[in-house]
């Protein structure tokens, strides 16, 4: 982007899930607009290669290391990014999982609370941890978690990961209105069919070839004409959405959740 189009020029950013994929998308936004940047992750090495790739293009990032389902692994966290960048402007609530496609009555116990531990329990971690930061330093703060277009379709496959989201969107909300009277906004992106990780388990129960889901999604999506926009989502789609969130831009919005999803509108 053109210098005159940064938006985040020294501001400290936090990303988790940010090792690949869309936190991955968001973390080099970010980065190119000016942003210090964290990218938290329980991947090392993904982690660490997201950081090179981000200074090696003349960004400003640091890998640290972080299992959102812990509390001390999150406050380690906030430590280690407040030490290197100080207080945190920018907080990315990213970091999730999906089981495979299963139905609700096929999930097992130890699947649906992996999938509530990561995705619900650890943005709540997260965001409490950053909010908390912010409101200690006076910082006007951004927090964006990531929902997703299956929160608001009830589908007989994938009911943990689908009512988590659904989950993290009220939690959107209501911290919205804690943190609204210390200048502090919340928001939801709630991101349609893109082309992650997330969607191998899917693909191993299918037997479909590695990363072909989303494709395979997209053109049924197209066929029946439930999608407007006929392609599929990228990690940059997303992270423009975040990113304008994120910004001065978007200072009268909070409390809204975004639905970045090609115009999307599954009834099957």
């Amino acid at each position: 982007m053109e210098q005159s189009a940064k938006r985040f020029i020294n501001k400290h950013i936090i990303v988790t899930g940010a090792a690949a994929g869309i936190g991955k998308g968001v973390a080099h936004r970010f980065a190119d607009e000016g942003g210090r940047v964290i990218i938290a992750d329980r991947n090392q090495e993904q982690g660490e290669a997201v950081a090179k790739g981000i200074t090696d293009a003349g960004g400003t990032a640091v890998f640290v290391p972080v299992d959102v389902v812990s509390l001390d692994s999150i406050n380690e966290l906030v430590k280690r990014a407040v030490d290197a960048f100080g207080p945190i402007d920018v907080a990315v609530s990213n970091a999730g999982i999906s089981e495979s496609q299963s139905s609700a009555l096929d999930n097992t116990i130890e699947e649906w609370d992996r999938v509530y531990n990561i995705n619900t329990r650890g943005s709540f971690f997260f965001c409490k941890a950053c909010a908390q930061n912010m409101m200690d330093n006076g910082v006007n703060g951004s927090i964006v978690t990531l929902g997703s277009i299956v929160a608001r379709s009830a589908k007989n496959m994938s009911g943990a990961y689908a009512s988590s989201k659904a989950a993290i969107i009220m939690f959107t909300k209501t911290l919205a209105k804690c943190l609204a009277p210390m200048g502090i906004r919340v928001n939801c992106v709630a991101p349609g069919i893109v082309a992650t990780e997330i969607y191998t388990g899917v693909e191993q129960e299918m037997m479909m070839e590695k990363n072909s889901f989303a494709d395979w999604l997209v053109e049924q999506s197209i066929a029946s004409g439930q999608l407007l926009i006929p392609r599929c989502g990228t990690a940059a789609d997303i992270a423009s959405a975040i990113a304008f969130l994120a910004s001065d831009e978007a200072s009268y919005i909070t409390s809204q959740n975004l639905s970045v999803d090609g115009g999307i509108d599954w009834c099957w």
